[in-house]
């Protein structure tokens, strides 16, 4: 009978520091890239978001433009909003409560919507800015904001519609 079985060393079952510390640093590089998925996700959630928003204001913006033709048409929102209309003409036209004597005109019926307005523009989107083109009977009102928040609009949204 040979002792062979005794004197060879035992092959050690499991696993080793070193193949424990190569698991675990590749289960590390796999959370690490889903955190940058998860932070793309966010972000572009994000943009999303405002791109949405910044579409609904310039629609509203639009419609009360269609509530006002002749204030439109003669370009008083695109001076307005290129003006930046700091005071409220204290205009209460669209609600259909009253009207106060100092809005009897399109001009100031104007001026109240874009107070309004930018006054929601710039609660809403950072660094919310706008602007409106007249070009004959066509109105372009682009919208801009800070989707990176870097301290200027680098994103925007532009929409034409006529009267």
């Amino acid at each position: 009978m040979s002792n062979y079985s005794q004197s060879t060393p035992h092959r050690q079952a499991g696993f080793t520091l070193i193949e424990i510390l190569v698991a675990v640093l590749i289960l590390s590089l796999g959370i690490l890239g889903l955190i940058g998925m998860e932070t793309m996700a966010l972000k572009s959630n994000q943009s999303a978001y405002h791109r949405s928003q910044a579409t609904l204001l310039a629609y509203e913006l639009a419609d009360m433009m269609r509530a006002n033709p002749d204030g439109a048409n003669a370009g008083d929102y695109a001076d307005a909003v290129s003006a930046g209309v700091s005071s409220s003409p204290n205009c209460i036209h669209y609600n259909g409560s009253s009207t106060p004597s100092g809005c009897n005109n399109v001009e100031s019926i104007a001026k109240q919507d874009v107070f309004e307005w930018d006054k929601r523009l710039k609660d809403i989107l950072p660094s919310g800015a706008a602007s409106i083109v007249v070009s004959g009977a066509i109105q372009t009102i682009t919208v801009s904001w800070d989707d990176d928040r870097n301290g200027s609009p680098d994103q925007s949204f532009a929409f034409s519609f006529g009267l």
